[in-house]
Formats: C-alpha cells, structure tokens, sequence
C-alpha cells in the first residue's frame, strides 16, 4: 500500500509541474494572460499542491521511527543527490537560460525537497526529545506565511510549512493508521469525505487564491491580493485538507503488488529526471515537450528489450546510435517550427499535458534511467564512500 501511495504521489509530481507550464503558455496565449484556475488545469494542479507534498513528507515521517538509522542514511540517500543534481541542473539551467547561477543553500526548483529531508532526517533524533515538537511545528507552520525571510534560503518557507506532516507521519503508530483505514469499513463517510475533498478544491478553483500559492515557499507579502490573516486561514483548511486526502487515499488504495507499486518504489528518477522536461515544456512548448517524453520512452522500451533478450553489445550500439538521433534532430532545426506553440484546441492540450506527464513518468523507472540516476549519483566519485568518510 505505501509503494502504491508513493507511485501514485510521484506520478501526479510531472502532472503538476506540466500543467502549470503549459497552463501559463495556454492562458497567456488564448486568455487573459494569467494561469486558467477555472479549467481542468486548474483542478488538477490545485488538488495535487494541496496535499501531494504533505503526503510525501507524511510517509517520509512515517518510516523515520527508527532515528539512529535516519540520522546514519540521510546524506547519502538526500544530501549527496541533493548536491549531485544541483550542479547537474546548474548546467542544465545554463542551456535553458540566462544568468543561471549556483548557490547550494537556495535550492533550484524541486530540490529542495531533499535538501529539506536531509535536515528533518538527520536532526530528528535530537529534535523528537523536546516534547511539544508538534504542537510547536504547527505554529511555526503559520508563521511561515508571515515572515517575508522565511522564503527560498535554506528553502525555510517549505521547511516549516511541511515539518508538521513530516511529524504527523513519525508519530504514527501502526496502531493509529490501522484505526483511520478503519473508515473503508464505512464506504458512506468514504465516499462522503471524497466529496468534500473535491467539492473543496472546486471552490479554491474560483476563489481569488492565486496558484503560486498553493506551494507554501513565500509569505503573504508576495501576493498582494491577500491579507495576513487569509493566509493564516488558508493555511488551516490546507492542513486538514491536505489530512484528510491522506486518511483518504491510505483507505482507498489496494495493498496488492502492481506496476504502481513498482514505481513507489523507484521513485528517485522520476522525480529529478522529469525536471529537465518540465524546462523543455517551459522553453519550448508542450509540443516539444511532448516529443521529449516520447524521446525518454524510447530509451526505457530499448532498456526492457535489453533485459529480457540481452545482447549488450547491440544494446550499446543502439543507445549511442539513438542518442546521435535525437541530438541531430533537435539541433538540425526540424523542431523549430514547433517552438513555443500551443494548440487553441483545449482538449488536445490536456492530451499532450496529461500524456506526455503519464509517459515520462512511468518511463523513467525503467531499467535505462534507474541505472543512469545510479550511475551520476554513486558512479563519477563513489558517491557512497564520499558519504561515509563525510560522516565520520
């Protein structure tokens, strides 16, 4: 069930990042210019921002119980990709735009979730002692839409508004989560709370809360159509909004093995991978955007022929030939014509939106990108070693 839940969670991350992209080309090109809350783009982006990262931290918490090991694995399973990829991006930022620039502790884009579970991680064991550590994370929670400081530094905005769900996962019990799955045996109060969940977000979609919002990484000075006490109440009804999906979906969610299941568990390549997309979908369009992920799928069904017919030989022949491929056909100009175009036609969007997000997200679990996120993160300078002695 929690790989299930965690496949499900990774896979809705590309839906996001898509949507908000293409969202904004979309409504700057056939609308008013700003993102279209009152579409499907709207609906999509405003649910999963609601409680998708919370549910990430919320399981993250969850199998933090055991401190000492928490403490022992968190640079090499979050700080050490967390550094990796930061640089990686610095270069990729560097292609995608100007002035591109690296600094470690303002976390690029998504990062900063591992930069962030590297602090909860590590420091929990020492931070569980103090008892009133829950109560203490809500407060500074809403206290972080206050502080115009607490912002992309250090990536504190999100630290401090997602640290209580993290806790909410350490502390609970296998007992306690039994007893909320409890209501699949009430399917009425199920199917009831499923309904206040969406009826909710369908009024944050015509409501006067903009989307950037929603990300919980800025104070309210940010956003000038919002007074400090609508923050704060916001942030109330995102908290129990953002419970209740969580005590929602761990009822709904089956606990047999699948291929979802087998994404949860894989859920590292999809997340720092599909970035580099979401940059061809802000550049270039959801039209190049979607070729790419066709490109990223291509290299994830030559990776599962591989595995069940072998041959590494021809195997290799034909990564290099494909890479060779796509490398002449992006920069032979054959693309260009297709370059920041969005189709008026929004259904077709929601298809290459939708789509492309589904694509990239199940391709990247395949043998070929799992094996190349292994390689960048432990491969160059034997990563695991580095954080050892780092450690010590």
């Amino acid at each position: 069930m929690f790989d299930t839940f965690r496949g499900l969670l990774i896979l809705s991350i590309p839906m996001s990042h898509f949507t908000k992209m293409a969202g904004n080309q979309y409504g700057a090109m056939y609308l008013t210019g700003g993102f279209p809350e009152e579409s499907l783009f709207g609906f999509v982006y405003i649910t999963i921002n609601v409680f998708v990262m919370q549910a990430f931290m919320f399981l993250s918490g969850y199998f933090s119980k055991k401190v000492d090991r928490a403490q022992e694995t968190a640079f090499g399973t979050f700080m050490w990709p967390y550094l990796v990829f930061t640089v990686i991006y610095y270069f990729i930022r560097m292609f995608f735009m100007d002035g591109a620039n690296l600094k470690l502790l303002t976390p690029p884009f998504a990062l900063w979730f591992l930069f962030v579970l590297f602090f909860y991680r590590f420091f929990l064991k020492y931070m569980v002692k103090f008892n009133w550590l829950l109560p203490v994370s809500i407060m500074l929670y809403l206290l972080a839409g206050q502080v115009e400081e607490f912002g992309n530094l250090l990536a504190l905005g999100r630290a401090l508004s997602y640290f209580p769900f993290f806790l909410l996962g350490y502390y609970c019990s296998k007992e306690r989560l039994a007893w909320f799955q409890g209501l699949r045996k009430k399917p009425l109060l199920l199917a009831l709370l499923g309904i206040v969940l969406v009826g909710i977000t369908f009024l944050l979609m015509h409501s006067d809360v903009k989307v950037g919002w929603y990300l919980l990484k800025q104070s309210v000075d940010n956003f000038s159509n919002m007074m400090w006490w609508e923050d704060t109440l916001m942030r109330i009804l995102i908290f129990f909004v953002a419970s209740g999906w969580i005590i929602f979906m761990v009822n709904i969610i089956p606990s047999k093995k699948s291929f979802i299941s087998y994404i949860g568990m894989n859920t590292m390549p999809v997340y720092v991978f599909h970035l580099t997309l979401r940059y061809v979908v802000e550049f270039y369009g959801i039209y190049v955007g979607f070729i790419s992920c066709l490109v990223v799928a291509w290299f994830a069904i030559l990776s599962l022929i591989h595995k069940k017919h072998g041959h590494s030989a021809v195997y290799g022949v034909i990564i290099a030939l494909s890479i060779i491929g796509f490398y002449l056909m992006y920069s032979s100009g054959i693309l260009t014509p297709l370059y920041g175009l969005v189709p008026e036609n929004i259904y077709l969007m929601y298809v290459l939106v939708y789509g492309g997000a589904l694509i990239c997200g199940v391709s990247f679990v395949a043998p070929f990108w799992v094996k190349l996120y292994d390689l960048l993160v432990t491969g160059p300078v034997k990563g695991s070693k580095l954080a050892t002695w780092l450690q010590k």
